[in-house]
């Protein structure tokens, strides 16, 4: 009996373009809680800071999804990093939608 071993080429990485998109997000994340720490310590009590704390845990999840996706390709394990489940995240996604929108 002979046995073949089958060498499969190696496939075109396909999600590259998402990576370096995932890497955008990743920078533009970074500049808006920079930017946005920096509007509030320059400018005072004229800025809405509840928002901006509100929108906060948002901006980390977001950072570490797309952070997670540029750097090795594929979801982090815990989705819901700074939440404590799925429920607790789209309670809170539900929370900042009507927040933003009163």
């Amino acid at each position: 009996m002979e046995t073949q071993s089958h060498q499969i080429p190696d496939r075109i990485a396909v999600r590259w373009p998402f990576r370096i998109l995932a890497a955008l997000v990743v920078l533009a994340g970074l500049v808006a809680v920079v930017g946005g720490a920096i509007a509030w310590w320059s400018h005072g009590a004229n800025l809405p800071k509840w928002q901006m704390l509100f929108a906060l845990p948002g901006v980390a999840w977001l950072i570490r999804v797309a952070w997670e996706s540029a750097i090795r390709g594929r979801s982090p394990a815990p989705e819901c990093w700074p939440f404590a489940s799925q429920r607790v995240f789209t309670v809170y996604v539900i929370a900042l939608l009507v927040a933003s929108y009163t």
